[in-house]
């Protein structure tokens, strides 16, 4: 933008000096006094407002390398670069997962251990590690002699390797209640996309240790998939509550159904023994009467 901003401003003065230079020839012996010429073209910036519009951008050019040298130096502390992995990590989850599942540095007390994040799963507990050595990686890109650059990579790759055995030593825990696997997050797409790239192996090995390297991106699509199967055990847990409900209304129903068949049969003997009271009542009145006429007639 500055590039393009000063080449049309130098266009611009290129323009006015040579219809100056014309208009010089045209007079013919009329000189052209430069400190006049270098007069009307700062006139003719200021009317344009183009001085004004220099001055903005440079203020915003260094406003952008002032955040840029502090998100340098931000990257060059481990302590802060910590933190903003973890600022980073938390923010993703919190956007991705429900909030019931999601732990920010919480003790896990199953383990003692207090990972960056985890996520309490039906399969058990999923840790995630913000941290990652990136020191030896930063001087190597910086590297200008082969044989340093070397020894640089070298040294990264083993810092990444004892990253590795550490997340798998206090995370990987599934005696004790964690998944057969943890995160490894890596707050740079170019750091994962190096690793992947030109160390494949590392990443392959540390993948059969149980310990996933995922970055933003990658870890993004694996919650989102995490997501659904945390929906689906829902529904599924939803599911078996209705059917544990239908079942006890079942049994409830049933046993219903049994009283009130003992009840029928009651009422059934109880209906069958008044027709028969009902019966020899009638039959008995019948003599009664009779035997009350014959004693009349005599």
């Amino acid at each position: 933008m500055i590039e393009l901003l000063t080449i049309t401003v130098l266009i611009f003065s290129a323009i006015i000096l040579v219809l100056m230079l014309r208009l010089s020839g045209k007079l013919g012996k009329t000189t052209l006094d430069p400190e006049a010429v270098k007069g009307a073209i700062a006139t003719s910036w200021k009317e344009l407002g183009v001085d004004k519009d220099i001055g903005s951008i440079k203020e915003k050019a260094a406003d952008i390398q002032t955040a840029a040298q502090d998100l340098q130096t931000l990257f060059k502390v481990t302590r802060g670069r910590g933190e903003y992995g973890e600022f980073q990590l938390e923010q993703i989850l919190k956007d991705l997962l429900p909030t019931q599942y999601v732990h920010i540095r919480e003790r896990i007390a199953q383990t003692g251990k207090i990972p960056d994040a985890h996520i309490i799963t039906p399969k058990g507990i999923v840790c995630i590690d913000s941290k990652f050595p990136l020191d030896n990686y930063r001087e190597m890109l910086g590297a200008s002699d082969d044989l340093q650059k070397q020894t640089l990579e070298t040294s990264f790759c083993k810092n990444v390797e004892t990253h590795i055995n550490k997340i798998k030593t206090d995370y990987v825990k599934p005696e004790e209640g964690t998944t057969p696997f943890a995160f490894g997050f890596i707050p740079s797409e170019a750091v994962y996309q190096y690793l992947t790239e030109c160390h494949p192996t590392l990443v392959a090995d540390a993948a059969k240790d149980g310990v996933l390297l995922v970055s933003p991106a990658t870890l993004a699509i694996n919650l989102n998939l995490l997501t659904m199967g945390l929906r689906a055990t829902e529904i599924a847990e939803n599911a078996q509550q209705i059917q544990n409900n239908l079942t006890k209304l079942s049994k409830s129903l049933d046993e219903v159904q049994e009283a009130w068949g003992t009840l029928y049969g009651h009422i059934t003997k109880t209906y069958n023994k008044a027709s028969e009271v009902n019966d020899k009542q009638n039959r008995l009145k019948t003599n009664f009467e009779r035997i009350t006429e014959k004693k009349e007639e005599t």
